[in-house]
């Protein structure tokens, strides 16, 4: 009895220094959000209001595109990857939010024989009824808890990624596309102009009027348009085939798209991202980032609170039935505690562990804050300028044409000879396939700002 007393004394003493110690125990790994040291402002920023909308790419207004995106967000496999991620996630935090509710088992058995040695044979049947729960004085699960609802919002915010990423690969490859259509309708224009020209060349030769050197001259102009067509076919194919990969289509579907008609995407707005704090917050690999952070957080209060006692709430019963009419039932109730006393360093070595990787995703959220504001620096520098481009070459585009006009005039009224329209000709041409490459840039760097803020593109 003595004992018995004794031992409930030595049991109730170490709860109350469990209950003690759970007062001071550290908690369970909580994070505050993060902070960086970020300019009020963009450098290449406009005052241009802030859209506040993620479908950036409806400020191009063309339907195919539209389209494209839409089935690419739809059935591209690497965003179906990041939903099943989320599920996965979401099963995680189910299954470490299940170790904070009581555990209940049940179990049965059966034996037949003779238990006394009477040679009497009995039956003998019984069940078992347990249940155990475990008490979360110093934040173990807690901390559990917050490392699987961190590492959901990480996955939620990396199908934001695969998403953002689809859009603007599409809108690129779409883009690239459109350009190097507009590239081959030029050069075939520019080729059947230099054939022209080589044919008037021939029959000047003929009649003595140029020299050997023009024809050659001519014909190297024919050959060099002519050996431009490949290279310019091979972007078009690719461009047309990354478009099926992105949106898991089929190459000639899209390619028949195409043929349909539509001029290069233009971006014709002066863009504006906003407030420098707000872009970053609204990235979703920052917010990745930032999630990881928290879940890395979140296991160094786990780790931590493996260094003090658990205690468990558990009891049995268990009803017995024996052939003849015999009956018993037995139960139990009572606390567990267990306490580590020594592990040879091993929850000192996970602590230590789990503060580095905390260490490492500060540091990783700190390297995608600085990336973003770079990403968005240059991209928008790149628009603005761009901008500058695409005028300054539509106003030489306009005056080659006005350079053609004069030509063909002269020509007609017999006040010059049909070599200088051709001239001309070729000199917008020419100028055209300049232009065509500069509202392809700025449209990708347009792409590229999209993506860097997270489609929160303001227009004017």
């Amino acid at each position: 009895m003595r004992q018995h007393t004794l031992s409930r004394r030595m049991m109730l003493g170490a709860m109350a220094s469990t209950l003690a110690l759970a007062a001071c125990a550290p908690g369970g790994g909580g994070l505050t959000a993060p902070k960086a040291d970020l300019p009020e402002r963009f450098a290449a920023d406009s005052p241009a209001r802030r859209a506040g909308s993620n479908i950036w790419w409806a400020a191009f207004r063309d339907s195919r595109l539209d389209g494209l995106i839409a089935a690419g967000l739809k059935r591209n496999l690497d965003v179906q990857t990041a939903v099943s991620v989320i599920r996965e996630a979401q099963a995680n935090a189910r299954l470490v939010g299940a170790n904070d509710l009581p555990q209940a088992t049940v179990s049965g058995a059966a034996n037949r024989g003779d238990s006394e040695g009477t040679g009497i044979v009995s039956d003998t049947t019984s069940a078992t009824l347990g249940v155990s729960w475990l008490i979360d004085i110093f934040g173990q699960n807690r901390a559990a808890r917050q490392g699987a609802a961190a590492q959901l919002d990480a996955a939620y915010s990396s199908a934001e990624v695969a998403r953002l990423t689809v859009a603007s690969a599409i809108a690129s490859a779409y883009v690239d596309a459109r350009y190097y259509q507009e590239a081959l309708a030029l050069t075939r224009q520019s080729l059947e102009s230099r054939k022209r020209t080589l044919a008037l060349t021939r029959e000047q030769d003929v009649l003595g009027s140029v020299s050997r050197i023009e024809v050659l001259q001519a014909e190297q102009l024919v050959t060099q348009a002519e050996a431009a067509l490949p290279a310019l076919e091979v972007g078009r194919d690719q461009a047309i085939n990354r478009l099926a990969t992105l949106t898991a289509g089929r190459s000639a579907d899209i390619a028949a798209q195409l043929r349909r008609g539509g001029g290069q995407p233009r971006a014709r707005y002066r863009a504006s991202v906003g407030v420098p704090a707000d872009v970053v917050r609204a990235r979703p690999d920052v917010r990745v980032a930032e999630a990881n952070l928290a879940a890395a957080v979140a296991a160094v209060g786990e780790a931590r609170a493996a260094f003090y006692p658990k205690l468990t709430l558990s009891g049995t019963v268990t009803p017995i039935n024996i052939s003849g009419g015999g009956s018993a039932k037995t139960w139990g109730f009572g606390p567990q505690l267990s306490m580590p006393l020594f592990s040879g360093g091993a929850n000192q070595a996970r602590l230590s562990a789990a503060q580095a990787r905390a260490e490492q995703a500060r540091l990783a959220w700190q390297a995608s804050v600085l990336k973003a504001v770079e990403e968005v620096e240059n991209a928008l520098a790149g628009y603005n300028r761009d901008a500058r481009a695409v005028d300054a070459q539509s106003r030489l585009v306009s005056n080659a044409s006005e350079s053609v006009s004069l030509t063909q005039t002269s020509y007609e009224l017999g006040e010059a000879g049909f070599f200088p329209v051709l001239d001309a000709e070729r000199t917008l041409l020419s100028a055209r396939q300049e232009l065509a490459g500069a509202v392809r840039q700025q449209a990708l760097n347009f792409i590229a700002l999209s993506a860097a803020s997270a489609g929160g593109v303001g227009l004017n």
